[in-house]
Order: structure tokens, then sequence, then C-alpha cells
């Protein structure tokens, strides 16, 4: 870890609180880590670090992002997702002479139990302190989340074995009272001015390096997007634009449109985010005809910037044959997760505002995930995209298709797949578009 970047010094400063407060106290059982929403990414940084040979703690840190759908099934959830990692790293961990038994946590009942029998089994493998970090992708209910930790601290978290989660400062939703668990519980809070360490970091290097000094520009755009000071936005956008195009990188200058276009999403009058989208997406393409490696990607997120811009504008049918045009680019070069998430784009929007084409539209999305592996279905939008295509080959008859889908999701899912999909389509965070981040309006 380079201890002479900003971010670097924030998660330093984390470790030493954890050692302060938290390492070498063998009664606490969960630790409550209180963060800012800003700051998550940093602390992510930290619990990946604490899990590779280059942490600094006396404990190993395991870090799961199982999303929690329910108490009943979520220590079963980790446990899938914690031997499929182990049989990942497998080959890794033999030759670091690493012995654990596996074999007794495949084929047993999934319950809270067995979660805590093989957390004391492994920490006892490790001849270390173990800390659980769960960073969830998506929880569906805080609540049963909160209840699930207080259940396993009353069936007894194992010696040497710490859980940790994350929480907000000013909306907190896992506080335990102290008097049900006395001296089982830790929260560990680490002020930090995250914006003068991005601010530093955006500042270091050659600043007459073009990339250092896009980092200034897209930094001081954002302290005038928080002001709402659209004429200092513009100033600071123009010098990205002009200091980008002085490189001569095109992937550089595409980059410098579409943060300049994205900022000004908050301001959705503008006139400027149709041109600044246009040009962007003319020399994203020059670039890949230049065999920039970077312009590929900036050419999917111009397509799905145009439809965006197009949605929030209310201009529907220029919207939906945007978001088709990023998915069939994207399946041309052969990256199936950008298509997908483009033609569920298409669908949904579809379904709300052209109901006459979203069957077409999920029948495309249908096909181009024809070929996607069990891992490739479950973490991707194409749950969704079966799920509905599901309901329109049932109303058609449609059995081979029926079958086939049905075939796959129970294999995931198991026999109540469509409850399941459903609920956690219901409970999982909307996709915000740019442009639905804010309702300012110029």
């Amino acid at each position: 870890m380079n201890e002479h970047n900003p971010i670097a010094q924030l998660v330093l400063k984390i470790q030493q609180a954890w050692m302060d407060k938290v390492a070498n106290k063998p009664t606490f059982k969960f630790v409550r880590v209180l963060i800012r929403p800003e700051e998550s990414r940093v602390y992510e940084g930290f619990c990946k670090l604490e899990s590779t040979a280059n942490g600094r703690l006396p404990e190993v840190f395991v870090t799961q992002l199982t999303a929690f759908t329910d108490t009943d099934t979520f220590s079963g959830a980790l446990i899938t997702d914690w031997l499929a990692e182990y049989d990942k790293s497998s080959s890794i961990i033999t030759q670091a002479a690493f012995k654990w038994d596996a074999q007794p946590y495949r084929n047993s009942v999934l319950n809270d139990e067995l979660l805590l029998k093989m957390l004391a089994s492994f920490r006892h493998a490790l001849s270390r302190d173990l800390v659980l970090a769960l960073i969830p992708r998506e929880v569906s209910n805080t609540l049963h989340l909160k209840k699930w930790i207080s259940n396993l601290l009353k069936k007894g978290i194992p010696d040497g074995v710490k859980i940790m989660l994350i929480d907000h400062v000013g909306n907190e939703q896992f506080t335990i009272a102290d008097k049900q668990f006395p001296g089982m519980i830790c929260n560990l809070h680490v002020p930090m001015d995250l914006s003068n360490a991005i601010q530093k970091l955006a500042g270091q290097g050659d600043p007459n390096n073009p990339e250092i000094m896009l980092r200034k520009c897209v930094f001081e755009m954002g302290n005038a997007l928080k002001d709402k000071d659209v004429k200092r936005l513009h100033k600071w956008g123009q010098q990205a634009l002009d200091c980008t195009q002085r490189s001569g990188n095109k992937g550089l200058f595409a980059t410098a449109h579409i943060m300049y276009a994205g900022l000004l999403f908050h301001f959705k009058r503008e006139p400027q985010i149709p041109q600044l989208l246009e040009k962007g997406l003319r020399i994203a393409k020059q670039g890949m005809l230049q065999k920039d490696p970077a312009c590929l990607p900036l050419v999917i997120q111009f397509y799905g910037y145009q439809a965006a811009y197009a949605q929030i504008r209310r201009r529907f049918s220029e919207a939906i044959p945007l978001y088709m045009q990023q998915a069939e680019f994207a399946e041309q070069q052969n990256l199936p997760t950008s298509a997908l998430n483009a033609w569920y784009q298409a669908a949904e929007l579809c379904r709300r505002k052209d109901a006459g084409r979203h069957y077409d539209v999920l029948e495309r999305g249908y096909k181009a995930g024809a070929h996607l592996s069990d891992d490739e279905i479950s973490a991707s939008l194409y749950i969704y995209i079966l799920r509905d295509y599901y309901e329109y080959a049932f109303a058609n008859k449609l059995s081979t298709i029926i079958e086939d889908i049905d075939v796959k999701m129970h294999r995931l899912f198991g026999p109540e797949w469509k409850a399941d999909v459903d609920k956690v389509r219901k409970t999982r965070a909307p996709m915000l578009l740019p442009t639905e981040i804010s309702n300012t309006n110029n």
C-alpha cells in the first residue's frame, strides 16, 4: 500500500482505530462500523486489504458480499458463497499449507448453527482470530438483518470470531443495546475528511499531465455542482475539454465529454448536454478505430447516456431505440453483461411507455443471454428478463421456452424461483440513471 496516497492514509487511520479499540478484545463478537455513505469505498478497500497477506491487523478478514434476503436463508447463502470462494482459491491455499476440511459443510442442512460451526472450524485451522466482514450487495429488510445478528449473538459466536457490519451515521439501522449482550458489542467510528483526501489525490503528480489536469477539473466541477453553480461548472468543464484535447488522447478527450455531460444531467435543460454526448461519441468511435482500449466501453456508455437523456426529457420514442442500439453494439463487441443491462432498460421502458414492443424487446434480451453460465445468470439482470419472458411464454403456450426457463431458474433458485425473483426485484434498489439522482431544474 502506497502510504503517501491520501486514500491509503485514511485506510491506515481505520487500521489504527481498529487496533486501538477492537483488536485483541476477545469478548467482542459484533463490530458495528459507522460510516458516511461516501466513505463506503474506503471501507471496502480496508476490508479487501485485510483479506490479503498485506493486511496489518492480527485478525484475518473474510469479506462477504452475499445479498440479505431474509433471516432464515442468510446463513445458508453465506455458507454457499464461502465454499464457492474457498474452492476458487484452493490452489493458492494448498500452496500456503493451509489445511481446512470443508466437506462437513457441503451436504448439510444450511442454518445458523452450521454457519457458526464452520466459522469456528475455519478459525481453528487459521490459528488466528477471524473477522467475517459483511458488505451485502442488497438488503431486503434492515430490521430482519439486525434480528439475524441478534440471533447469532444469542446462539453464541465462537471464540476468536467477530462479525463486522457497516452502518450509516445519522441513519443507523443496526444498533443493538449493549445491555442485551454485555461486553460483546463494539461500535467503531473513524472521523475522516474524505473530500480533502480526494482533492489531494487529484492534485498529485505533474500538474501539466492531462490526466492530472482532468482529475482536478472533475473535482472542481463536483464542487460547483454541490453549490448549484452552473456557470462555474461550465468553466471547469470547458477547461477539461481544452486540456484533454491538447493531449491528443482520444480516450481522455471522450472521457472529459462524458464526465462534463454527466454532471450537467443534474440541470437537465442544459442545451450543451446533447452536443457533448454527440461529439464525445464521435471521438470515442474515432479512438476505437485507432485501437484505443479505453474507447470501446466509452462508446457503450455514450449510447446509454443518450438514451437516459432522451428518457428524462420524456422522449421515449427516442430513448427506446438508443437503449436497443447500446445493446446491439455491446453484443457485437461480445460484452454480454452490458448488452443485457441495455436490453432490460429498453424492455422496462417499453413496458411502461410502449407496450406493443415490450415482448419483442424481451425476446431479444432472452436470446442475448441464452449462452450464459449459471453464475453469469444469477449475477446479472438476466434473471428479470427470464422472469418476464416466462410470463409471455406461458400466456402464449410456448412450451419449449417455458421448459428452458423453468429448468434454468429451478436449478438456480429452487422450485419457488418465480416468487424469489419477484421478491428480490421488489426489494432491490432501483437502477438510478444519472439523470434521476437530482430533480434540480435549470
